[in-house]
């Protein structure tokens, strides 16, 4: 007696079974699918900060580096030299650990010198003043900011 080529072995089974097996292979083709798009938006960093224009005042350059969202830092810097002379934490970013940190990141976003003070913005909106001679942080509250 001739055994028939059994090659496609689906082809033998239960149409039942076989449907069975094609629900089985696309579960298992989603799952990997949703693994890979949670494990690349595990690892999706925010884009880099835009780089804020330094401003100078009587010979000093003030320069926001932005080298992490985690403290919004001022540099003062010689103009001619380019010579770190100092530099301040003007806020610090608390993190929740139940969250992502990148997405909890603030950066400076502009620095105007009014009088002997410099005027930090970030991407929050919240406004700093950072006297110049003392080094002395103070944080606009909302009512003080200028109006249009």
């Amino acid at each position: 007696m001739k055994v028939p080529y059994a090659g496609n072995l689906t082809m033998w089974m239960k149409p039942s079974k076989r449907r069975g097996d094609q629900v089985k292979k696309l579960s298992m083709l989603l799952c990997l699918l949703l693994a890979a798009m949670i494990a690349s938006e595990a690892w999706a960093k925010r884009a880099a900060p835009k780089p804020v224009t330094p401003v100078a005042h009587k010979g000093v350059q003030y320069v926001a580096p932005n080298a992490n969202g985690l403290e919004g830092i001022i540099e003062a810097r010689n103009e001619e030299t380019g010579k770190k002379l100092w530099d301040v934490v003007i806020y610090t970013v608390k993190i929740d650990p139940s969250l992502e940190q990148d997405v909890q990141w603030v950066f400076i976003t502009g620095l105007v010198v009014q009088d002997n003070t410099l005027l930090v913005t970030n991407e929050k909106n919240e406004q700093y003043i950072l006297d110049l001679k003392t080094r002395k942080v103070e944080k606009v509250k909302k009512d003080q900011k200028e109006k249009p």
